[in-house]
């Protein structure tokens, strides 16, 4: 059983708040955690965008197929931006460019959580994401509904 079943299950077919299947999925990863992103391993994390203001949207909450890093950023596809069915994909070099992003370690606000490759084909189920607009310096959360 995947841990996308498990948390499923946990929430015994009634509605859950999207921070409630995040904390779900930060506990099941607990202890699969990894000192920083390593290529070719997909990572879910906390995240503050610096140049938010410049972005049209970003994810608070990134899964990360990672493709590259340096000593301030790291950078790989954030499936997120694909929508749940088809996020699989998007845990491949070949992922579609949508999904590319980068990140400054700097800006992590918590551990790095490793997302086994045995979870890749359901994991992206998981509704962890949570993307913002800033605004003024004020980040505003938009609903899952409107972007996909």
């Amino acid at each position: 059983m995947s841990l996308f079943e498990d948390i499923k299950d946990l929430s015994d077919g009634k509605p859950q708040s999207p921070s409630w299947w995040r904390s779900q999925l930060f506990f099941g990863l607990q202890g699969r955690g990894q000192d920083g992103p390593l290529v070719g391993s997909a990572i879910t994390f906390q995240y503050d965008a610096e140049f938010g203001e410049k972005m049209q949207k970003w994810d608070k909450y990134p899964m990360v197929y990672v493709l590259g890093e340096s000593t301030n950023h790291f950078w790989g596809s954030n499936v997120h931006y694909l929508q749940p069915a088809t996020r699989r994909v998007g845990f491949s070099p070949q992922a579609p460019p949508q999904t590319f992003h980068k990140y400054l370690r700097s800006n992590v606000l918590s551990p790095f959580y490793n997302v086994p490759e045995s979870e890749w084909d359901d994991i992206g189920l998981v509704p962890s994401e949570q993307f913002v607009i800033t605004v003024n310096g004020r980040n505003i959360p938009i609903p899952t509904k409107i972007i996909f």
